[in-house]
């Protein structure tokens, strides 16, 4: 909104942003809630209020949001220790509204993890010139009315690797340095999940695509793609639905069931099929849009989604503004360690390269 139509002068008002911060179902009673810009000329906490009765918070804003100079404005709170966001304000007819920031009390997992249901698991194969890239997404959805946090020295949640994955990394670009990570083999969720759905990566290498993968958790559904050219290949339990287009003259043997239980992955030699129509799989593409907030697939060779950023671009704009506040946030409470402001630095910059892609 605007402080009046205009000043003595004839000149709009400052513009304010307005919110309420909830805990649960309740108004936040005391805290601080902090003012993120993010602009061509400018990035960073610029702000912070504490809250009012009923977790009120209030904010007037240096200059209008302007889409020219790709402004981005939203606030953040932290509560238990886990950092909680508002919508992102990039307009100023959006100031109409008021925004909430919603908070959750915490959930302690216990040491070997929550069990968060695993609503939907994708299992990349693409040929590489030393063997085979894999890249996998795992669709967690906390339906607790908490948020499941870590215990001391423990984890959220953990996904078991093939014994075969080589070059393992977990979640580049992840929200916060530490949140996940591989620890004896096995993929780990150490940060916060808050209720509702969470996106999680793990890429790493195999010499051949005939393996047998790990699976836990009871999927709800299953997709297992393979890159062509590619070998015949049949997957036991799944079922080969047909060949999809992730992207022009790239396509993928896309094998799928649901309701799988635990049972591995086993991938085997099959017989050569009759080719299926090519088609193009919305659930899909807006699976890896929500990743790529959180996992930077394009540089070394995963599934291209450059061109489908349109699908769902709430999903990775959120991704990418909460890394862009926690890269921030921790790096000014720890200071600056040699070495450590140029990768902050670097780091920052291809955040705010994705999020113009998707402006």
């Amino acid at each position: 909104m605007l402080l009046g139509a205009t000043g003595a002068s004839g000149q709009l008002a400052a513009p304010v942003f307005q919110g309420t911060a909830l805990v649960g179902d309740e108004p936040l009673r005391e805290g601080v809630v902090a003012l993120h810009h993010l602009s061509d000329g400018e990035q960073g906490t610029i702000d912070s209020v504490q809250v009012s009765e009923g977790g009120a918070f209030r904010f007037v804003l240096p200059t209008m949001p302007n889409p020219a100079r790709n402004d981005i404005y939203f606030a953040s709170y932290r509560h238990d220790g886990v950092l909680y966001f508002s919508a992102a304000i990039t307009a100023t007819t959006q100031l109409d509204s008021v925004y909430t920031i919603q908070a959750y009390d915490t959930l302690v997992a216990p040491p070997g993890g929550h069990d968060i249901p695993l609503q939907s698991r994708s299992v990349f194969f693409e040929p590489d010139t030393v063997g085979w890239r894999v890249t996998e997404l795992y669709q967690l959805r906390n339906d607790e009315d908490r948020t499941v946090v870590a215990g001391p020295d423990g984890l959220v949640w953990a996904h078991p690797l093939p014994i075969e994955a080589t070059n393992i990394v977990a979640g580049e670009g992840e929200i916060s340095p530490g949140a996940v990570g591989v620890q004896d083999g096995t993929f780990v969720v150490r940060g916060a999940v808050p209720p509702g759905e969470r996106i999680f990566v793990v890429r790493y290498q195999v010499e051949s695509p005939l393996i047998d993968v790990p699976n836990r958790g009871s999927p709800e559904l299953l997709d297992v793609l393979v890159r062509e050219p590619a070998p015949s290949v049949d997957v036991e339990g799944l079922e080969l639905v047909d060949r999809i287009e992730l992207e022009a003259g790239s396509t993928y043997m896309r094998f799928s069931g649901t309701e799988v239980g635990d049972a591995e992955i086993r991938i085997v030699p099959g017989e050569e099929a009759r080719a299926p129509r090519v088609e193009w799989v919305a659930f899909l593409l807006a699976l890896i849009l929500a990743a790529s907030g959180l996992f930077i697939l394009r540089p070394t060779g995963a599934p291209q989604v450059a061109g489908a950023v349109t699908a769902e671009p709430v999903a990775a704009r959120r991704a990418l503004l909460e890394q862009v506040a926690y890269l921030d946030e921790e790096f000014a409470r720890e200071g600056a360690p040699e070495g450590r402001r140029e990768a902050y630095e670097r780091r920052r910059a291809e955040l705010l390269r994705q999020l113009a892609l998707l402006s």
